[in-house]
């Protein structure tokens, strides 16, 4: 009987390693997108409203940015993953973790666009996120609202609120909207973004990787603020900042900050380049037409 219940054991354990090697059912192809109108974006999986489904667009940074768990400045690779959409549907066996689904999709990427890839940890430049001179111009969240404020989330008790356009050319929504967490909205200025992020008990962490994602580099909480803060940040910034290309361009006649001088001026922070070690994901080779389903 001993022997069976291990022979037993060892056959599940068996199992679940080859639940977790690839999906059930998985198509992959080029999206076709159409010009105005927003695909739907990769949704899905372990940890989310539908976990044995993964379905959606991305491009192929944002799916090794899934099937590796890291950030876009963390995959080196060919220039075109930032831009080639790809429409996958995927099914994942019930009961696998994020962990498991991961390793499908790597396996999904090895079969379908022969990709390979290593992790590798480079010393890169970065910035450091910090207090300023005159301190910082934040105003922390109420524990209260913030616990409200997630019990109306979970029941699904938000609505978006209504969204205008100030007179600095950026969005604004009423003072007194309920807020359904932290979100960003952009809005094109010529050759420019100009976003604004919306942030409702933030953690300066989250601040922190909100920015490093616009800047493409890793940016490191130094603030020593613990709090939770509800603030509002508007800047503008070039949409190719940040990925090292180069080109001639115009001013715009009303320029807005850039994220630097509105981390400053806006919340009384303050970002300084620096240089650490960072994970990053190395791309050898991926096609970039998969083959088919």
């Amino acid at each position: 009987m001993i022997r069976a219940a291990v022979f037993l054991a060892c056959v599940a354990m068996w199992a679940q390693s080859e639940m977790a090697q690839t999906f059930e059912v998985a198509s992959i192809k080029a999206a076709v997108v159409t010009p105005g109108r927003r695909p739907t974006p990769l949704d899905g999986g372990p940890g989310t409203k539908s976990p044995t489904r993964l379905a959606g667009t991305a491009t192929m940074k944002e799916l090794l940015m899934r099937a590796y768990g890291v950030k876009a400045y963390q995959i080196s690779g060919p220039a075109w993953m930032d831009t080639e959409m790809y429409e996958i549907a995927a099914n994942v066996g019930a009961g696998a973790s994020k962990e498991q689904a991961a390793e499908m999709l790597r396996n999904l990427l090895a079969e379908r666009f022969r990709l390979a890839a290593r992790r590798e940890t480079k010393e890169v430049g970065m910035y450091a996120l910090l207090v300023g001179k005159n301190g910082p111009k934040l105003q922390e969240s109420d524990a209260a609202a913030a616990e409200e404020d997630e019990k109306a989330r979970a029941a699904g008790g938000f609505q978006r609120p209504k969204v205008t356009m100030g007179p600095d050319g950026f969005p604004q929504i009423p003072a007194d909207a309920r807020m359904p967490g932290s979100f960003t909205l952009s809005l094109s200025s010529g050759e420019f973004l100009r976003t604004k992020l919306f942030a409702r008990h933030q953690t300066m962490d989250q601040l922190a990787g909100t920015i490093a994602s616009y800047l493409k580099r890793p940016v490191v909480n130094q603030t020593g603020l613990a709090g939770r803060y509800d603030f509002t940040l508007a800047f503008e910034s070039d949409p190719l900042e940040g990925t090292g290309e180069m080109r001639q361009r115009a001013a715009p006649e009303n320029p807005g900050p850039t994220i630097f001088a509105a981390v400053q001026e806006q919340l009384g922070l303050k970002l300084e380049q620096r240089k650490g070690p960072v994970e990053m994901v190395i791309v050898d080779r991926v096609e970039r037409v998969p083959t088919e389903n």
